[in-house]
């Protein structure tokens, strides 16, 4: 979490170059509920009720296979996108809901091809400079078991991810009556166990007429059943004398997994070219793109909102060996992170429903938390707010390099929303994760501050007149 350092201003004051006055904190919320640090009474609304009831519903599908049955009202994924449809259609308020259909060719895991259909709802910004910005709250609602071609046999898919689309469709409810300044898009995917299919088609459709100005994700997959179960793998116990190594126990055990969720974020693109991997490494800026910064804002957001459940950022795209919907939205050139439980029973994901040894095998609901699922939704829904009513993060911010100095030039473009009231300048070392020190600049486009930009990383953020900071904008450089 970012804050301002005494030192700093009184160096700035000194100087010349800022006065105390510009360096004042951001103007507090103008009401409504809805300002930062004042979402208790909107995140009170989740309801783990509502969530776990959403899940066994989704359960009682039997399956959720992108190739199951598309007929039957009772059975089969196409029973369980319609009821999703209806559902969204009941929420009613603001929300634009409708099924998305792509045809998808054949692959490894589609040998004949499929129809992929995406569940989708939308909730229009309010605010005409805003209303092209789009924040997406994603789960998938196809689920498999141990076979991943098995369209017939049950795959109840309670944590993967019947708990992701529940809180989707939570956050729908508690959003489609209070419109945010940006769109939202509450997104439901089938085809992800086949390769991440529907939220492809879907990222590679934005374009054209239905290209977003930005589009930023939040992608939940694999969020309600936070603690393992009995180990299976033989390993339950520490071998050796590793009992007595208290790092190794300490690094083995991690947080309390109620406690905290993954935010897995991307660093480098894919497929980058090769002049952006040049200037990727002429700034030392591996670990600053848009989806890194997404992740820093939402750990930011928890800290304001005092939040129960707090991020665990994770600096890589993924687990290793898996996938999520988050990536074909970074393929695609967009923002996205992933939410993961902190730990993993591979029991209960993709497992056939049985019993081995008395131990439990399969994806079933009652291995779903819902008071810590609601505590994921309440983290969703608090990034969703700030994300959506704050600024555009600011454009072309670069430091000026024209020639030697030892202080440091900022210059960017202005966000372009009508309650812009002004920017904060953050930085850190080089070998910090998080923005570790602020300044108000006020409402400016340039400042210089006596700090060497040799040493840290600069970055910028944009705030309006009740109070919301955008994600922070890296700092590039250019002459001028």
């Amino acid at each position: 979490m970012t804050s301002s350092t005494p030192h700093a201003l009184r160096g700035l004051a000194a100087c010349g170059l800022l006065s105390l006055s510009a360096a004042a904190q951001p103007p507090a919320p103008a009401g409504a509920g809805l300002g930062p640090g004042a979402l208790a009474p909107l995140l009170e609304e989740v309801s783990p009720d509502a969530l776990i009831a959403t899940v066994r519903s989704l359960e009682n599908f039997g399956t959720r296979h992108t190739l199951s049955e598309t007929e039957s009202d009772t059975r089969g994924i196409g029973a369980a996108r319609r009821w999703l449809l209806r559902e969204f259609q009941a929420i009613g308020g603001g929300l634009q809901p409708s099924l998305e259909t792509f045809d998808v060719p054949p692959g490894v895991r589609l040998p004949q091809g499929a129809t992929v259909v995406n569940v989708v709802a939308v909730l229009p910004g309010t605010m005409p400079a805003a209303a092209q910005r789009a924040y997406y709250v994603v789960g998938h609602y196809d689920s498999r078991n141990a076979d991943v071609m098995d369209a017939t046999g049950d795959a109840p898919g309670a944590n993967d991810d019947a708990s992701g689309t529940a809180l989707v469709l939570e956050l729908a409810r508690l959003l489609a009556s209070r419109p945010l300044e940006s769109t939202v898009v509450f997104l439901c995917t089938a085809g992800e166990e086949q390769g991440l299919l529907g939220a492809r088609a879907h990222a590679l459709n934005l374009t054209g007429e239905k290209a977003w100005r930005l589009c930023m994700v939040l992608s939940n997959d694999i969020v309600g059943d936070p603690v393992p179960g009995p180990a299976v793998d033989g390993l339950s116990a520490w071998p050796g004398d590793l009992t007595t190594t208290p790092d190794l126990r300490a690094a083995a055990e991690g947080p309390d997994p109620r406690r905290v969720v993954r935010v897995f974020s991307e660093g480098i693109p894919r497929n980058p070219s090769a002049a952006e991997l040049a200037r990727l490494r002429t700034l030392a800026a591996e670990s600053d793109s848009p989806s890194r910064q997404l992740a820093r804002f939402i750990a930011d957001v928890a800290l304001t909102e005092r939040l129960l459940v707090q991020p665990m950022p994770v600096f890589r795209p993924d687990r290793f060996l898996r996938g999520g919907d988050h990536t074909p939205f970074n393929e695609a050139g967009h923002a996205a992170v992933r939410f993961t439980t902190l730990h993993e029973d591979y029991s209960r994901q993709h497992a056939d429903v049985v019993q081995r040894g008395g131990k439990p095998y399969g994806d079933t609901a009652e291995f779903v938390d819902a008071p810590y699922l609601a505590d994921v939704a309440r983290l969703n829904l608090a990034a969703l707010v700030h994300l959506a009513n704050a600024p555009t993060p600011p454009a072309n911010v670069r430091i000026l390099t024209a020639g030697l100095s030892p202080n440091t030039t900022l210059r960017w473009s202005p966000s372009p929303e009508p309650d812009v009231a002004g920017y904060e300048v953050v930085w850190r070392d080089t070998t910090q994760w998080q923005w570790a020190h602020s300044l108000d600049v006020g409402d400016r486009t340039e400042v210089t501050l006596p700090i060497n930009k040799d040493n840290v990383y600069f970055g910028l953020r944009a705030y309006d007149r009740d109070g919301f900071r955008s994600p922070v904008t890296f700092a590039g450089a250019a002459e001028r």
